[in-house]
């Protein structure tokens, strides 16, 4: 089976059981904390972290996977399964169970910044969580411009030509030079509209404002991702984590005008500097010595 590529499933027991799809990259390496990566609303991750995955993988073993319900996770047919963020971090934790890993590193961005928040809180984990890293994420429903882009029910019902898909998720793209890309690959994977919508109902009621400082107790080292550019979830949202979590670690980047897909900016390479630093308990580098002083736009 190839290291990067293959994608496996794996079935989550469960009420209705279903099938998580996911890929490991690196797998062979022992000598580092595997990093699991958890995207957000809408995204398939074994498509949509590519290639900074890839970049990540360099240094390390690095799971990713698609949410239930997305691109190649499976569900029994007519089953309707928990769509709570709850069951939604109970995927992450058996998928991490079932790949035998007593300790990782965890990286959630945007909704899957949440989802890795209650990973993060569970109880009595059957692994430790050495570093958590939250990207674009908010510890209740965000503010945001995001819903204006996403069709009402009734809409999401009908067949959609694929120049209708391309006007959907093009708001959601904010690095011109990869435009093209993200488009043809937003299209191309399986994003199920009411699956999209379950997510956007469990955004709704998720709030952990009152249970996140246990974190900062129990002092897992966590790193901010979030640029003041995002629409998706807006940049005040940082200030609850912030009062929750006044340890957290804000990342270095050359600037902080960026928008919601913060890895889309700056180039793969800066990303897998600042994340594999902070991974490797090493200090953030001083940008005033040769990088980039703008956004990639």
């Amino acid at each position: 089976m190839s290291d990067n590529h293959a994608i496996s499933l794996f079935r989550v027991p469960s009420r209705t059981p279903h099938s998580i799809a996911y890929k490991v990259l690196n797998r062979r390496r022992t000598d580092a904390t595997p990093l699991v990566l958890v995207h957000g609303l809408s995204a398939v991750g074994t498509v949509d972290w590519m290639p900074l995955a890839q970049g990540l993988a360099k240094t390390r073993p690095v799971v990713v996977f698609d949410n239930r319900g997305m691109g190649n996770s499976t569900l029994p047919a007519g089953a309707e399964p928990d769509w709570g963020m709850d069951a939604m971090a109970n995927d992450v934790v058996e998928l991490v169970k079932h790949l035998g890993y007593k300790k990782i590193d965890l990286l959630g961005f945007s909704m899957g910044g949440m989802i890795a928040q209650v990973v993060a809180l569970t109880p009595r984990l059957p692994f430790s969580i050495t570093h958590l890293i939250l990207a674009a994420t908010s510890l209740k429903p965000a503010h945001s411009d995001l819903l204006q882009a996403f069709p009402s029910p009734e809409e999401s019902a009908r067949a959609k030509t694929l120049e209708e898909k391309k006007k959907l998720v093009t708001p959601l793209i904010h690095n011109q030079d990869l435009l093209n890309r993200r488009i043809t690959e937003s299209v191309s994977a399986r994003r199920p509209s009411r699956v999209i919508l379950q997510q956007m109902d469990a955004i709704s009621k998720y709030n952990v404002r009152a249970r996140l400082p246990s974190l900062h107790v129990a002092k897992l080292p966590v790193l901010s991702i979030h640029g003041k550019l995002d629409r998706s979830v807006f940049y005040s949202e940082f200030a609850y984590i912030q009062k929750a979590l006044p340890n957290i670690v804000v990342a270095k980047t050359p600037t902080d005008q960026f928008g919601h897909t913060w890895y889309d900016y700056f180039g793969t390479e800066f990303w897998e500097g600042v994340i594999g630093d902070f991974l490797d308990g090493k200090p953030q580098r001083d940008l005033a010595a040769g990088e980039p002083k703008s956004a990639r736009l």
